[in-house]
């Protein structure tokens, strides 16, 4: 786990990365923006299918009989982790993108393209609401990466793991970092802030390690609920945000490129 313990907390310290442009400028081009998330978004899909899930389904059949009770556990473990997610959409205060008008308040069928991002200046209250609410986003993340180098005999895993979620945190270091300088927080302020939350990763690996370490028998489970929250929150939240600004063909571009970008690190690592 002393591996597996480091390189979680570099992929939480890649958070810094994508908050330390905005030590120098104030905003960066929504474009290269909605890119950047769907790069992440991409990432992470394709290492919650590819490896979460992939590993969890892998000895469903024994001896080509199908084992229905590996195969309950993994079904549970990915309707846990969407419920868990769902449950976080729902209670923790956030905003969406334009599409997800429940929580901005807005009638079906206005678009709010442009809204999402421009928080008024010397309001910091909205970054500190994003920040917030991605710090706990980062707890499943952090259970996967310690569940990933759990699995016996596949460290690879935990390390496929670790490798997407620190890009993908680079993507949310920007998301965070971005509606903080807006709303008048200093750059050297806004990095440290935003730093300090990928300990959050680290931290929840220890104990999806630990988890996983103490109830082997559950594997599937956990691995499983692990990738349904990691999907959940990839399609509830990064997609539609990196789709909602009038840039869908670079945002999808992204998607496409970090599935792609798995799928090779996958090969390489395995």
């Amino acid at each position: 786990m002393n591996v597996g313990l480091v390189a979680a907390a570099i992929s939480g310290l890649a958070t810094s990365l994508g908050a330390l442009p905005f030590v120098f400028v104030r905003s960066i081009p929504r474009r290269a923006y909605d890119g950047i998330l769907g790069l992440g978004a991409g990432l992470m899909l394709a290492a919650a299918t590819m490896g979460l899930l992939s590993e969890a389904v892998h000895d469903v059949r024994v001896d080509g009989v199908l084992d229905l009770g590996r195969l309950a556990l993994v079904v549970g473990g990915f309707a846990v982790g969407v419920g868990i997610a769902t449950i976080m959409d729902r209670f923790i205060p956030h905003q969406h993108a334009g599409g997800h008008h429940e929580h901005l308040g807005h009638a079906p069928g206005h678009d709010v393209h442009d809204r999402h991002d421009e928080p008024a200046p010397g309001d910091a209250r909205r970054g500190y609401a994003i920040v917030g609410a991605l710090t706990l986003h980062r707890i499943p993340e952090g259970l996967a990466i310690g569940a990933g180098f759990a699995v016996p005999g596949s460290s690879h895993l935990g390390l496929l793991l670790a490798i997407a979620v620190g890009v993908q945190n680079v993507c949310e270091g920007l998301v965070m970092a971005a509606p903080l300088r807006q709303g008048g927080v200093s750059g050297g302020a806004g990095l440290l802030i935003v730093a300090t939350t990928g300990l959050t990763i680290p931290a929840a690996a220890v104990v999806g390690g630990a988890l996983a370490g103490l109830a082997a028998p559950a594997m599937p489970f956990i691995l499983a609920l692990a990738g349904g929250t990691l999907i959940y929150i990839t399609s509830n939240e990064i997609i539609p945000e990196s789709h909602s600004h009038g840039h869908e063909g670079t945002a999808s571009a992204g998607v496409v490129f970090g599935f792609l970008l798995t799928m090779v690190l996958q090969a390489i690592l395995h």
